[in-house]
């Protein structure tokens, strides 16, 4: 039982030796090195970002008439008008033939004639409209590339190039191999 015991306790002593070793290791060869320095290194990046310029525009809007088409309206007092005149140059069954052809005749007349004013009416209008554009704006801007790091292990210094800030230590790989003569 003594030597069960005996070597039960050289085990948990050579186990509790090794954690011990290994505390601070990430791996079996990795270590850790003190950061003596850690300098950023910068890049100029062209950045482009799209911004929407609005304004309002005058524009000119070319309706043609400013009013209605006075046409209908001539046409109307045109018949009107011509059948009153139509009506008293007839007699007889000639006065209602008469009527109806100063009617037409008059209608004809009065939408040529409010055609023609209508169109002496024409004014453009105008308004604004709202216009919009996209525009590409540039800048520079520096950004971190990486970092030149100095570290120190095992009384040596070291340097190296990392995408990252490594902080106050930094986990090292080492391995041990013969030389060779």
């Amino acid at each position: 039982m003594n030597a069960q015991l005996t070597s039960l306790l050289t085990a948990v002593a050579v186990l509790g030796t090794s954690a011990t070793a290994q505390a601070g290791r990430h791996s079996d060869n990795t270590e850790y090195a003190e950061v003596v320095s850690s300098r950023p290194i910068y890049q100029d990046v062209r950045v482009t970002v799209p911004r929407e310029e609005c304004y309002d525009e005058k524009v000119v809007y070319d309706d043609g008439y400013r009013g209605r088409d006075n046409g209908g309206i001539g046409a109307v007092l045109g018949a009107v008008v011509g059948g009153v005149v139509g009506n008293r140059f007839g007699q007889g069954q000639g006065r209602a033939v008469a009527t109806a052809a100063g009617a037409v005749v008059g209608a004809s007349a009065g939408a040529s004639i409010g055609r023609n004013n209508s169109r002496g009416n024409r004014e453009p209008s105008y308004g604004y409209e709202q216009r919009c554009r996209t525009i590409e704006e540039s800048r520079i801007e520096q950004r971190v590339d990486g970092y030149d790091v100095r570290y120190r292990y095992n009384g040596r210094v070291y340097d190296t190039h990392l995408p990252y800030d490594p902080g106050d230590r930094l986990a090292v790989n080492v391995s041990v191999s013969p030389a060779d003569y």
